[in-house]
């Protein structure tokens, strides 16, 4: 086996990449677009009703596109490496190469070079571009658009909320269980002065309101503080628990911050503040070793590509077999990542294998296919 006889002629591997590269943006550009034109359709109800779409609307998607191309970087370059290849192998290019003595790894070397950079790219945007303007297209959206007032701040990592008669301050907001998390309730009198504390571990929203998980109620009476504790049974219908009742769990909504809003060191000072507070941090652990794996996805994905599209098949069925594998694999990556990474959020897999798990496979998958592959 002769795959790492010598290096790539200079103009050979100039020719590779740039062919590569011009595959990769169009593929890249037609992802996006395609991207945005479901989004406008998904969120059109929303744009007409809140003013048409206008200058606003535009501003959102425009601060969009950085997150969604830094999402779509993976399926670019293998749909790209693909392309470029069958393209090469209709016009003849791939055998002319073959027949100078130019081997397989030869030919796939200047391309996983470029891929190498391509990550490390996609690295440098998920890091700086992306956590900001995903930030603002949120708030463009929710607050700006469809006129969502944005009750509450985050002090010093909690939230704080005013509502009427007080404030609620509470440490995390759980999107998908609608659960806020170690929450305490303070309730002002006429005069602003502070009569009572309500604290609780969990508050769930039932539809309706908050009902809070073993409250706590600490009141301030002339004859000193007294603390009681309320029986289960009174939760359901006790108005002192069920608070917030202006506040659904799309207000906290615009106070949370997504994976996607996080650079790494944020990420990881927000999980280490939260296990300090003695709360799970949950998917925010997977999503941070998502972040180094998804860039490295990259790799993995031309890789693929290249072992497929250098495996020798007749020239007039390789842009239909390369447009297939597109679809199948790229489809068979995100399912394979979505599954690990629910698996990872439910704790029944360790967040750093969820996160790494489809590249290493994928990766044993490209170098199997490579292998057996055959020079022509």
């Amino acid at each position: 086996m002769q795959l790492f006889r010598q290096s790539t002629p200079p103009t050979i591997a100039r020719f590779l990449r740039n062919q590569f590269l011009q595959s990769f943006v169009s593929c890249l550009g037609a992802f996006t677009i395609a991207y945005l034109v479901g989004d406008v359709s998904e969120h059109f109800g929303d744009m007409i009703k809140h003013g048409g779409v206008g200058l606003v609307a535009f501003k959102y998607l425009a601060l969009k596109v950085p997150l969604i191309v830094s999402q779509l970087v993976p399926a670019a370059s293998l749909a790209g490496v693909l392309l470029c290849f069958a393209s090469m192998s209709r016009n003849g290019e791939v055998l002319a190469c073959q027949q100078l003595g130019i081997s397989r790894m030869q030919m796939a070397a200047p391309v996983l070079i470029a891929a190498v950079v391509i990550s490390m790219l996609e690295f440098a945007l998920s890091e700086t571009v992306v956590p900001l303007a995903t930030r603002a297209s949120s708030y463009a959206f929710n607050v700006e658009l469809r006129g969502r007032k944005l009750r509450g701040i985050f002090g010093n990592d909690r939230i704080w909320v005013r509502i009427y008669g007080g404030f609620l301050a509470a440490d995390r907001f759980d999107a998908e269980r609608r659960e806020l998390r170690s929450i305490t309730l303070y309730r002002l009198g006429p005069n602003y002065d502070l009569q009572q504390i309500v604290t609780a571990y969990a508050a769930s929203w039932d539809g309706q309101s908050w009902a809070a998980n073993g409250p706590t109620t600490i009141t301030m009476e002339d004859g000193g503080i007294k603390a009681r504790p309320i029986a289960s049974s009174r939760v359901a219908s006790d108005p002192v628990v069920r608070f917030g009742q202006h506040l659904d769990p799309g207000d906290f909504s615009l106070l949370r911050l997504d994976p996607e809003e996080f650079s790494l060191w944020e990420l990881n000072r927000y999980i280490r503040e939260l296990r300090d507070k003695g709360l799970e941090p949950g998917g925010y652990v997977v999503h941070r070793d998502l972040k180094y794996a998804l860039p490295f996805s990259c790799l993995i994905m031309v890789a693929l590509g290249l072992s497929l599209s250098l495996d020798p098949r007749p020239r007039n069925l390789i842009l239909g077999r390369s447009l297939g594998f597109a679809i199948l694999f790229g489809s068979l990556y995100w399912f394979a990542l979505g599954l690990s990474t629910s698996l990872g959020k439910s704790g029944v897999m360790p967040p750093l294998v969820a996160a790494w798990l489809p590249n290493f496979t994928f990766a044993i998958i490209a170098f199997s296919i490579f292998l057996r592959g055959e020079e022509r």
